[in-house]
């Protein structure tokens, strides 16, 4: 078994390479420089910290563990890096001194290329189990094969089991995995995965969350612009995140469409001009 997961922001550590120091005038000068001002003196294992990555690290003396980077495509915990400031995750994507130059292409496009160019191929291993704990935003960037030995703890409703982990609904993914990886070391794939979960959901699973209404983003910005807070669209049964709130009523239409952001966009831009009643 190994896992596969994302990295974090928080670092130990004065930081060593920041991508909006780079000033190149192209993609490939900039990537190149990055290299240069990134070459690694410290084990990932020791760079990385915070809660989420303390799971990570109990698992990675048990199993190979892996990591996707920004800073370095897909490393293992023990390559060596340095503490560093860029990333794939769009909830970031409006701050210039964290994401990727786009030189004309979408921040989508400019993180694969930037991943690809990083890690060309991705192996994945037909006969040992993956579990990958990557959040959305790095997912979209490994077009993972659809196989019974890879388990995307992401596609398991975890957050029903928050309150038993004792996780809430934070770091759930990379809890869980610990728990697999103790309870369930020569665990054989998805099918077997699927049955764990039901077992455990039946024993401990509880919604976390009210069910709420979708919206689209025009709804979210002209709720905004009329001067409405966050909170009174929650209260007449919305669903937003304070991150996507945040987000939406600083921008217009015009601009999210040329950067479109999976987590803000996704059942909503296919009712993009529409306010959701």
């Amino acid at each position: 078994m190994r896992l596969l997961t994302n990295c974090v922001s928080q670092k130990y550590g004065k930081i060593q390479a920041t991508i909006s120091d780079i000033n190149e005038s192209s993609f490939d000068d900039t990537f190149d420089r990055w290299k240069v001002i990134s070459k690694g003196t410290l084990p990932a294992y020791d760079v990385y910290r915070g809660y989420s990555w303390e799971f990570i690290k109990s698992i990675s003396q048990k199993i190979q563990t892996q990591v996707i980077s920004a800073g370095y495509g897909i490393i293992d915990v023990h390559d060596l890096i340095v503490p560093y400031k860029i990333t794939f995750s769009n909830k970031f994507f409006d701050k210039g001194e964290l994401a990727i130059p786009t030189f004309g292409m979408s921040q989508a496009e400019a993180n694969y290329k930037w991943f690809k160019k990083s890690t060309p191929v991705v192996e994945w291993s037909e006969d040992e189990v993956t579990l990958v704990t990557c959040s959305p935003d790095y997912l979209d960037l490994l077009n993972i094969p659809k196989r019974d030995n890879i388990i995307i703890l992401n596609d398991y409703k975890l957050t029903r089991l928050g309150k038993w982990l004792g996780a809430g609904s934070h770091a759930t993914a990379n809890r869980f995995a610990k728990y697999i990886v103790d309870q369930y070391p020569d665990l054989s794939g998805n099918t077997e995965m699927r049955e764990i979960f039901n077992v455990l959901d039946k024993l401990y699973g509880e919604d976390l969350r009210t069910k709420r209404k979708s919206s689209t983003n025009t709804h979210i910005i002209e709720w905004a612009q009329s001067g409405k807070s966050l909170q009174q669209l929650r209260d007449s049964g919305y669903s937003c995140s304070s991150q996507r709130y945040k987000v939406l009523k600083d921008k217009d239409l015009d601009w999210l469409l040329l950067n479109p952001n999976p987590k803000f966009t996704v059942d909503f831009m296919g009712d993009s001009t529409t306010s959701q009643q």
